[in-house]
């Protein structure tokens, strides 16, 4: 068999289209982009010790607990608490005045839960106050009226506990808040014995 000394056009050219052709997908394999690659197609396994995502590449508000280590998170951030047990209060006849209170600082507009509780006390004879969660100076939720009545018993070592609950029906601005458990005379000579205060935020609005 006689081989050919020169190349012909037609091996030339095939030749060429082969080397493009060949360089042409080594390529393709170096640069995928975004649009070659179909939706849902990679997964964690094909990630490189799968830190090739960042927060940046997750949509905001799509991840679940079972994605998120708690450990990791800053509670105060998305949950602050705050709260106060004072010593004994002794209520005015003629105004409210705060027996526990304290501020609660919310990094953005969420609602608060409340609880405050505290023990009445009548002093000397039957004794009665009323007593209510207020938030920035404002009543929330429904106020109790601890005491007895004229029947009951006198001691000045009778107690009458008491605690309320509220949960605001819509969300707080962003700021400080003051939250209190503010108390008034109705009947007699009224203390309120440890009264507590604590408040947390709930879910943001």
């Amino acid at each position: 068999m006689r081989f050919r000394r020169h190349l012909s056009y037609a091996n030339v050219v095939a030749t060429l289209a082969l080397l493009l052709a060949l360089g042409g997908g080594a390529y393709a394999i170096d640069k995928v982009n975004s649009h070659e690659i179909v939706n849902g197609t990679i997964k964690s396994v094909d990630l490189r010790n799968r830190k090739a995502v960042r927060a940046a590449d997750v949509k905001r508000n799509t991840l679940k607990g079972g994605q998120i280590d708690e450990s990791t998170l800053n509670a105060s951030r998305f949950a602050p608490l705050a709260g106060d047990e004072s010593g004994d209060c002794n209520p005015s006849v003629s105004v409210f005045i705060d027996c526990a209170n304290s501020g609660l600082q919310l990094p953005e507009r969420a609602r608060v839960l409340v609880i405050a509780t505290g023990n009445q006390d009548s002093v000397g004879s039957p004794a009665k106050a009323t007593c209510e969660i207020r938030i920035d100076g404002d009543r929330v939720g429904l106020p109790v009226q601890p005491g007895e009545q004229s029947i009951d018993n006198t001691s000045s070592l009778a107690t009458n506990g008491f605690a309320r609950t509220v949960v605001t029906r819509d969300p707080l601005p962003k700021g400080r808040h003051q939250v209190a458990l503010a108390c008034k005379e109705l009947v007699g000579n009224v203390r309120i014995d440890v009264p507590t205060i604590a408040a947390i935020a709930i879910g943001a609005g």
